[in-house]
């Protein structure tokens, strides 16, 4: 694949990268960069990316054709990026960063349609990182698994009708109101032992009824506020496991879980991996 020879042209070679198995007889890569203000030029886009951030606090400007977008990534954050398109995207910060090359022709005609920025669901999430997690690791019976659901996840968002985010509709909160409830949890995410706010405490900064903002927040989100926080919870410990130094216990305690058995137990269930397996998956060299 061409994309790939490109992606280390313009941002050096990655610190690991390997084959992954062919199950529908098509190529596929997954690769580690890990780079600092770094500006990827795509010429020929002949795969579908899947990336997954492993780092917090860049900014990220991506532009094609007559359109860009700009995002302040946090670890966990994953998008797909469709083939077929030139594109240019800009990295401010520290980055470590996972793609997924895929083959468009084993995902299916719909691949090479609609917009070039695909967001991600909770279970395209959890197949990437478990793919990543295996593959370091070297455990191929669930490095196969997930690569197979990672390929089907994919093919799925791909196909599926786009759906725009949808503004304020009679009924429903104000889109302004729905930022200020997002921007309390990231901030409460980001200071020090800090627990996450509730739900009911969310619905009185909207000031609606807590059942009210569940259903308004799920309408414009596409999932609840508890899962909203859980998952900002646990990118917060994801940004933490980074540091080699720290236990897990250590990570519960920071992040703001009630304990480490908690948080092993919330930290696998949303990711399908335990935060040790992680944390060693991000610190292994080569």
């Amino acid at each position: 694949m061409k994309i790939v020879q490109q992606t280390i042209a313009s941002l050096g070679a990655p610190m690991w990268i390997e084959p992954l198995g062919r199950p529908h007889s098509s190529a596929a890569v997954i690769a580690l960069w890990r780079h600092v203000n770094g500006r990827l030029r795509i010429a020929t886009a002949d795969a579908v990316r899947v990336c997954l951030s492993l780092s917090t606090g860049q900014q990220v400007h991506h532009a094609e054709r007559d359109r860009a977008l700009s995002k302040h990534v946090l670890a966990g954050d994953v998008i797909v990026l469709r083939p077929g398109i030139p594109t240019e995207t800009t990295l401010e910060g520290d980055a470590a960063v996972v793609q997924v090359f895929m083959d468009p022709a084993s995902l299916g005609q719909a691949a090479g349609s609609g917009p070039l920025v695909a967001p991600a669901g909770e279970a395209l999430k959890r197949a990437v990182i478990q793919l990543f997690v295996a593959a370091r690791h070297d455990d191929w019976r669930t490095r196969r698994a997930a690569e197979v659901r990672l390929r089907q996840e994919v093919g799925d968002l791909l196909a599926a009708p786009v759906d725009e985010e949808r503004g304020y509709s009679r009924g429903g909160l104000p889109p302004m109101a729905i930022r200020r409830t997002e921007r309390l949890i990231a901030e409460a995410m980001d200071r020090s032992n800090s627990a996450p706010p509730t739900v009911r405490a969310l619905a009185a900064i909207a000031r609606v009824s807590t059942n009210h903002f569940i259903r308004s927040f799920r309408k414009m989100r596409g999932t609840t506020p508890h899962q909203f926080v859980m998952t900002r919870h646990c990118q917060r410990a994801m940004e933490l496991l980074r540091q080699p130094h720290l236990t897990v216990a250590d990570v519960s305690e920071a992040a703001g879980y009630s304990s480490p058995a908690y948080f092993i137990a919330s930290f696998k269930h949303q990711l399908g991996v335990t935060p040790g397996a992680y944390q060693r998956a991000v610190a292994r060299l080569g």
